[in-house]
């Protein structure tokens, strides 16, 4: 098999080193600054690693959504710790509020992140950036407002997201940005049966609302350079692994978001062992790209090599090798700064195992 065929590849966050975590939880006054440390080391690691795109490891975030949100214009942070609350949200937990229609930031401190990074590969790779979905922001804002957006928010909803989207992922390609990842659950969770009929019961037409979401997918990315590569991350939230379900329905929102949104690579999390749900691939059109997530990004004990052969195998049946790449399921770090069942050094061993799997195949095709 030709080296450049089949690659290895991450979901792009990372568990930050100990010190950090230890200086968070002590309000260390030197926290921005080991923060800074920690990304260097952690680009070093990727780059040994042999990884041909490079992220920050979205260290810096503390909610892997909010924090981009936050950042955008007319969005205001609200901290909730006393007062009426009417929505099912947590006490002590930050919530959007709307102070204007939402629009790019020129300020949002994303792009001083970004540009960090950029310093610190200087070069060597392709600097990646990974942002939340617009989807998950839209679907936010319908849970908030119980699938009346209008109640809260005055503007073209649909419009204003894919808008700030695209014009921040433009400011991230004049600071070298050359791979945009927006990574989404929303999507995931409206492969579930319980939450579709949740929706249909509160009034939604879901035809309607996957044509929507594929529309914002589609906006937000209309327009990029030639040479901005686009991704996009489809996972069932805390689930990780949606219900892939491959025929081509109209209800099928899976299908509808392969076969539709103009993106060049989707990172799609698998069980290896239901094969049958590979056949999903079958939606994707010629000339897109696939990350199979299919090693546990949450557990320190070794994946069994047999499993990773296979589902090459399975989504060889629909793609040449050359569009496959092999990566951990999710990101090694879900929310938080906690550790998810593993160390710091066991997630780098993971990422070896895939660079052996990647040549043991190396043997068969």
């Amino acid at each position: 098999m030709n080296k450049n065929y089949l690659k290895i590849d991450t979901v792009g966050s990372f568990l930050p080193p100990e010190y950090l975590i230890e200086a968070r939880e002590a309000h260390s006054p030197s926290t921005e600054e080991l923060a800074d440390r920690a990304v260097s080391e952690i680009v070093e690691r990727q780059l040994q690693a042999g990884l041909s795109e490079v992220t920050s490891g979205e260290l810096r975030r503390r909610k892997w959504d909010k924090d981009f949100w936050f950042g955008l214009s007319g969005i205001r942070r609200e901290r909730v710790e006393g007062g009426h609350i009417y929505q099912e949200v947590d006490a002590f937990t930050d919530v959007m509020r709307f102070e204007g229609r939402i629009a790019f930031n020129p300020e949002h401190p994303f792009f001083h992140d970004f540009s960090y990074l950029h310093s610190c590969v200087a070069g060597r790779a392709v600097c990646r950036q990974t942002l939340p979905s617009p989807a998950n922001l839209y679907s936010e804002i319908l849970t908030m407002s119980e699938g009346h957006p209008e109640t809260i928010y005055s503007g073209d909803l649909l419009a204003d997201i894919a808008e700030a989207y695209n014009k921040t992922i433009m400011r991230l390609y004049e600071l070298g940005c050359r791979s945009i990842q927006l990574d989404d659950s929303a999507c995931g969770l409206l492969c579930d049966e319980e939450e579709n009929r949740r929706l249909l019961q509160g009034g939604t037409d879901l035809n309607t609302l996957y044509d929507n979401i594929v529309k914002l997918f589609n906006d937000t990315l209309a327009g990029l350079p030639a040479d901005m590569s686009t991704s996009l991350y489809l996972s069932a939230a805390d689930s990780i692994v949606p219900h892939w379900e491959f025929e081509p329905m109209s209800d099928n929102v899976m299908a509808r978001i392969l076969a539709g949104v103009n993106a060049g690579k989707f990172y799609l999390p698998f069980e290896a062992a239901n094969t049958k749900s590979f056949d999903i691939l079958s939606n994707l059109p010629e000339g897109k790209e696939v990350v199979l997530g299919i090693v546990e990004a949450h557990s320190p004990f070794p994946d069994k090599t047999r499993k990773i052969n296979e589902a090459v195998a399975l989504a060889h049946k629909y793609l040449p090798l050359g569009a496959i790449s092999i990566s951990p399921k999710t990101g090694f770090k879900l929310s938080s700064h906690a550790n998810r069942g593993l160390t710091f050094e066991d997630q780098w061993y993971k990422i070896s195992e895939l660079a052996e799997a990647r040549q043991n195949l190396e043997t068969i095709y």
